[in-house]
């Protein structure tokens, strides 16, 4: 049987895990910013190239320049601020893999960043409530229509991997989008103060039960089957099982609709 949460990774993966470096040793200078959505253990089946930058300078300019791109993906900045010890060891692996790139695995900072999500940001966007959950599902959904009809390459890329450079949409769909990391970050923020105060966590689906609770949203084999070739579908047929997906809880009565919401909303 399909596993949900991977096929959801994929499905919806919106930039959460972070590669800053090239892998081309001979050059120390090619460093690269990657977004990929992702949550809880799934999360390195996202791993996506947000683009190729040419730094200058030495190591530390670069580890600064580096730390910089880090601070603009979603959700990581806040992350960086709100976990004392996450800057100075992003910084440390940043140093770390320019003075000895891995060869082998995924690089020291796509470590790390995955175990600071799994850490920090799943637990707090699984504890977010339903409203600020399907506020983001929402976001994500508005952007892809704007999407589907303005730059369907960009639809099928935030389907897919996340949108690779948010600087070349229409003014509306920057503004779509700026819409959307206000609303993840939103939920962050509410899910991470619910975890704070002790509170008992609302329900979440595990992997089964989201699988059900798609099924009885709409989706069919066939839809899980193509979220497993998600890479092989069209630019439209992409972007349009993103939209379904996404709105999937919507589907639902309010008693499961917002366990869905929240699984979906950590599976980015």
């Amino acid at each position: 049987m399909e596993q949900t949460a991977v096929i959801v990774v994929v499905a919806l993966a919106a930039g959460a895990a972070l590669y800053l470096f090239g892998r081309n040793v001979s050059s120390r200078q090619r460093l690269m910013r990657s977004m990929a959505a992702a949550a809880a253990g799934a999360l390195a089946a996202a791993g996506a190239v947000y683009g190729l930058q040419f730094l200058t300078g030495d190591d530390t300019q670069m580890v600064d320049n580096a730390m910089i791109e880090a601070r603009t993906l979603p959700l990581v900045g806040l992350v960086l601020v709100d976990v004392p010890d996450a800057e100075a060891r992003l910084r440390a692996s940043l140093k770390e893999e320019l003075r000895n790139p891995t060869t082998q695995g995924a690089p020291r900072p796509l470590v790390l960043m995955s175990e600071l999500r799994a850490r920090h940001i799943v637990p707090a966007l699984r504890a977010t409530d339903a409203a600020d959950a399907e506020s983001v599902l929402a976001a994500r959904i508005a952007l892809m229509r704007h999407l589907a009809g303005t730059n369907v390459t960009a639809c099928r890329e935030l389907a897919l991997i996340g949108i690779q450079r948010a600087d070349r949409l229409d003014a509306q769909g920057q503004k779509l989008m700026r819409d959307m990391l206000i609303a993840m970050e939103k939920a962050y923020r509410a899910g991470r103060d619910a975890l704070k105060s002790g509170t008992a966590q609302p329900p979440v689906p595990n992997d089964t039960e989201a699988r059900t609770l798609l099924v009885e949203a709409g989706l069919t084999s066939s839809d899980f089957e193509k979220l497993q070739n998600l890479a092989k579908l069209s630019n439209e047929e992409a972007c349009e099982l993103g939209i379904r997906l996404n709105g999937a809880p919507s589907k639902l009565p309010p008693d499961r609709a917002g366990g869905l919401a929240r699984y979906l909303a950590a599976a980015q």
